[in-house]
């Protein structure tokens, strides 16, 4: 159901998202073209799209700004669903999201949420204007899941994860590497030849990567993040600046301690706490990945990549390339060639 008055309010079942693009573009009289819907401009500048990819996986790419406050809803559903969402928010007034009855409010802040939920129970954002979204929502069955992972684990995580409701929106924050695959998602050309089998596996690894870290907290039954939701969207702030241009020279402990308003000793127990890395570790990760990503484009040789990270000893970047990945840049090339 959408309303459309004062307020933009969209309701829906969270199990089909072909069909919430095509209600959707119906109730606001737009067409849909190659599975995306542009919003009117009264309210909203941006699309909905809808991807399917060949091992079964429906996703959703909600980019847009809205004009207006809004309320996007799904309903409980009697049918078992799963949903994965990466979702990126630019809250210049405040933001409501809603898991069964509990609730987490942010006001002129940003979040950046991977995190899970279940059609079992109601979901939803409720925001002001000016809100920007970009998120990727994936849906699957426990069948599906169970295909890839232990049924027997399965069971056990999604029914341990599911009961913290609000409190789990926290477990997996967005970072560099989650951000750069939904990226890749959003901006693969449609006349690319390999486009379905791009989609399909970052959306495997983005599933994977999720499921491979909750499986590991998860096996510890009294899992909670030891933070504060203050702490918790302090430090994803200083992860964004941090890998904003990792071809910079990241600011000091000591920058970032006071941009961030706590002690340096705080900042690096917190950052380590919520991304499992040392602050500078981080972002030298951050950057191989960066590097990888543009060997793999084959447009650029290791020696021009080394160079825009600012290596001037091509041999220094030859050897953190390898602690990163366990191969040398040039045998990346070397594969990619072969493929």
């Amino acid at each position: 159901m959408l309303n459309i008055g004062s307020v933009f309010e969209f309701d829906y079942t969270d199990t089909n998202f072909e069909q919430l693009v095509h209600e959707m573009a119906a109730t606001l009289r737009v067409t849909v073209h190659n599975d995306q819907l542009f919003f009117p401009e009264a309210i909203a500048t941006g699309s909905l799209r809808h991807l399917h990819v060949p091992n079964g996986l429906h996703a959703y790419i909600m980019d847009c700004t809205f004009h207006k406050d809004w309320h996007i809803h799904t309903n409980k559903s009697n049918e078992e669903y799963y949903t994965l969402r990466f979702d990126e928010l630019t809250i210049p007034q405040s933001l409501t999201i809603s898991v069964a009855d509990e609730k987490i409010r942010g006001k002129n802040t940003n979040k950046a949420l991977a995190y899970l939920t279940s059609s079992l129970y109601n979901w939803s954002y409720e925001g002001t204007a000016d809100c920007a979204y970009k998120g990727l929502h994936i849906v699957f069955s426990k069948r599906w899941l169970a295909q890839y992972f232990e049924i027997e684990r399965v069971e056990e995580v999604l029914s341990s994860y599911i009961s913290l409701k609000a409190e789990s929106i926290n477990i997996v924050p967005l970072d560099a590497r989650y951000r750069r695959w939904m990226k890749t998602i959003g901006h693969v050309e449609d006349t690319n030849p390999l486009r379905l089998t791009i989609l399909q596996n970052r959306m495997m690894l983005l599933i994977e990567r999720f499921f491979s870290s909750l499986f590991e907290k998860m096996s510890n039954p009294a899992y909670r993040l030891p933070l504060t939701h203050e702490d918790i969207a302090r430090v994803m702030h200083i992860e964004r600046l941090l890998t904003r241009n990792v071809l910079q020279t990241p600011p000091s402990i000591q920058q970032l301690a006071k941009i961030a308003a706590v002690s340096e000793s705080k900042l690096k127990k917190d950052f380590k706490t919520m991304y499992s890395f040392p602050i500078y570790e981080y972002f030298q990760k951050a950057r191989m990945h960066a590097a990888q990503d543009k060997l793999l484009t084959g447009k650029f040789s290791v020696k021009e990549v080394a160079m825009e990270l600012g290596y001037s000893n091509l041999s220094n970047f030859t050897i953190a390339f390898k602690k990163e990945f366990g191969i040398l840049p040039s045998q990346l090339l070397a594969q990619k060639k072969t493929i």
